[in-house]
């Protein structure tokens, strides 16, 4: 099974722009859009289950992120 996760993103006013750009280039980050309520940002994140952990925590460690809300789930390989 490999882990599927969806990061919700609240982040500072003005920082959108900056935190896709650097969330884009984590090779476990399989998509990074803006959104336009509740949240601010939504990652999709799907690899091996030590990887996966890693990208959490690089996201988590971004600038400008104020709070995530992540959800995971499994696939089939």
């Amino acid at each position: 099974m490999i882990p599927v996760g969806f990061m919700f993103i609240n982040c500072r006013q003005g920082s959108q722009d900056e935190i896709l750009k650097q969330v884009r280039v984590i090779p476990e980050v399989k998509y990074a859009y803006k959104l336009d309520k509740s949240y601010d940002i939504v990652v999709k994140i799907e690899s091996d289950s030590e990887r996966f952990t890693s990208a959490i925590s690089r996201i988590r460690a971004t600038g400008g992120i104020l709070n995530t809300d992540t959800i995971i789930g499994f696939k089939k390989s």
